[in-house]
């Protein structure tokens, strides 16, 4: 067997594995990536990058790219809709522009919500990683062992077609490896919460079901009715759609007939081709910690919830963003000691918070929506049924389908952080519907239009960046950023506008764009505040 050294050896190269791939190429770390498909995608999941991944993708040089190759045709709307059956009545409807429009971005963001699948998806990741010289992918290779060292992890991986095995010395390894992951399990790392709160069935199908229909085109139709609980979700934009039928019995799995539910959905008119059927789980679980020593979780790996709200994928790359840039700061020489043992301390109670929230948005539906087998009637009782599950629907879904869950989305925040400077404030409400911009430290610092054309978000990425907003002397921070091998760029903005979403004149916003300290003069322990952020105190 030879060996080989990388920095970084990440186990799976789903979105999360390749986004943790590209977050260090960016930093120019090189890794290594095993994957034991081929990569290609079977089946097909995942139906939104929210905001915040955008905006990572937007830093990575490609957010455009994946919005006009999500595909989608350009004017197809992002449209939420609740119906009796596709050729039923309309309940309820939540309106959104089409991925590539320029009403689509967020209020509070350059980007905006992005609905695509992941047969799209993944390949513009994966093309793009695999443009990058600090990027090694390995498909059809299993990862099959490790040991950790006090100054290394050895991994035996496989080729999966002729067996021959081969040790990969890393420094640090991340186990992208998915909610079955074989490094937890090697760490006796166990899943805190709730597991299979209800069995699942995913059918594909192609359909002309848009030439049939009165409701128009929508990412999603909610159906209502006595026969069927479940969403139609669209996957190209065209003929290629994904039921979900949920809460199915564990020993209705076996003998669940597919195009009985489709019909049920669809209507007696509406002509489909059935492709694939797959049964799914959903879980309300969190990985108890995120590491062990030189070995890290991300994405499933770490926590497994509902895909309402559409949590799952992007709280993994929020993971990867994470690791990714306190992996590089520790392999460049100015990440402290400590600075590694924050990824959990952060990244743990977001994944809480959203797996939570996905699961109360699942209670939601199935607790609050009338489901009487009269719903569908063109008749006074029907009629009153429709309006009762519209007043049920835009109480309980509206921060889901018609905010964006924004607040959940841009306003989380790193609370208790162990390298982030609390400065005595209490936090900013957390309403998972409405986002506060906030530099409380820990938040995401906020975007603004700067007068050049870009978004205070263009500032962030490569180092610290210190926002000096009334020309304060700042060299006593710049000196002990250099004595500490920390990168640090100030950039002075004279834009009252933008001093007032910043909330102090000095502001410090981390290399993944969170505030880590911020004040209204510098302070005499300039030395104790670099040494904290950076996760050396």
């Amino acid at each position: 067997m030879t060996t080989k050294h990388t920095p970084v050896l990440i186990a799976g190269a789903g979105p999360v594995g390749l986004a943790l791939a590209i977050e260090l190429a960016y930093r120019d770390i090189h890794c290594i990536v095993i994957e034991q498909t081929d990569g290609s995608v079977d089946f097909p999941t995942t139906n939104l990058a929210n905001t915040r991944t955008c905006e990572h993708l937007r830093r990575w040089g490609f957010a455009d790219r994946m919005r006009f190759e999500s595909g989608y045709p350009t004017d197809y709307p992002r449209n939420y809709l609740f119906v009796t059956r596709m050729d039923g009545f309309e309940i309820a409807r939540f309106d959104h522009p089409a991925n590539g429009a320029p009403e689509s971005r967020s209020p509070y963001s350059p980007e905006g919500r992005l609905w695509i699948s992941k047969p799209y998806f993944d390949p513009v990741l994966r093309q793009h990683a695999s443009r990058l010289p600090q990027i090694e992918i390995r498909y059809l290779t299993e990862f099959k062992s490790f040991e950790q060292h006090a100054d290394k992890v050895l991994a035996t991986v496989a080729d999966v077609n002729t067996g021959k095995e081969e040790i990969i010395e890393a420094d640090y390894l991340v186990g992208c490896d998915g909610g079955r992951s074989n490094i937890r399990r090697a760490l006796g790392i166990k899943y805190e919460g709730v597991f299979s709160q209800g069995m699942n069935v995913a059918v594909l199908f192609s359909s002309p079901l848009l030439n049939l229909i009165n409701h128009g085109p929508a990412v999603q139709y909610q159906i209502i009715n006595a026969q069927i609980n479940g969403a139609i979700a669209a996957v190209d934009g065209k003929e290629l759609w994904r039921l979900n039928v949920r809460n199915v019995l564990q020993e209705q799995i076996d003998s669940l007939n597919a195009p009985e539910k489709l019909r049920a959905a669809l209507g007696p008119d509406i002509p489909f081709e059935l492709l694939a059927v797959r049964p799914w789980t959903g879980h309300c679980v969190v990985a108890e910690r995120y590491q062990q020593d030189r070995v890290f979780l991300a994405g499933d790996a770490a926590h497994l919830n509902w895909p309402a709200g559409g949590f799952g994928m992007n709280t993994g790359v929020g993971d990867a963003v994470d690791i990714g840039w306190k992996l590089a700061a520790v392999l460049q020489g100015w990440g402290g000691a400590n600075l590694l043992n924050s990824y959990t301390a952060e990244r743990k109670p977001i994944a809480m918070i959203n797996v939570n929230e996905a699961a109360e948005m699942r209670a939601n539906f199935d607790n609050q929506t009338p489901f009487s087998p009269n719903i569908g009637d063109d008749s006074e009782e029907g009629r009153a049924l429709r309006v009762k599950a519209h007043a049920a629907i835009m109480r309980t879904r509206a921060k889901e389908f018609q905010h964006d869950s924004a607040g959940i989305e841009l306003g989380y925040r790193y609370d208790n952080s162990p390298i982030c400077v609390a400065d005595g404030t209490p936090a900013p409400e957390l309403d998972h519907g409405i986002y506060v911009p906030s530099t409380w430290p820990g938040a995401r610092a906020p975007h603004a239009w700067l007068n050049d054309g870009r978004s205070t978000l263009d500032l962030f990425g490569k180092s610290f960046v210190l926002l000096n907003f009334t020309g304060t002397n700042t060299i006593t921070i710049t000196n002990a950023a250099k004595g500490a091998n920390v990168p640090l760029e100030v950039v002075s903005l004279d834009e009252a506008k933008l001093r007032e979403i910043y909330e102090r004149d000095l502001v410090l916003v981390r290399p993944d764009g969170h505030v880590a300290w911020r004040g209204d003069s510098v302070p005499e322990n300039v030395s104790e505040i670099i040494d904290k952020v950076r996760g050396a105190m």
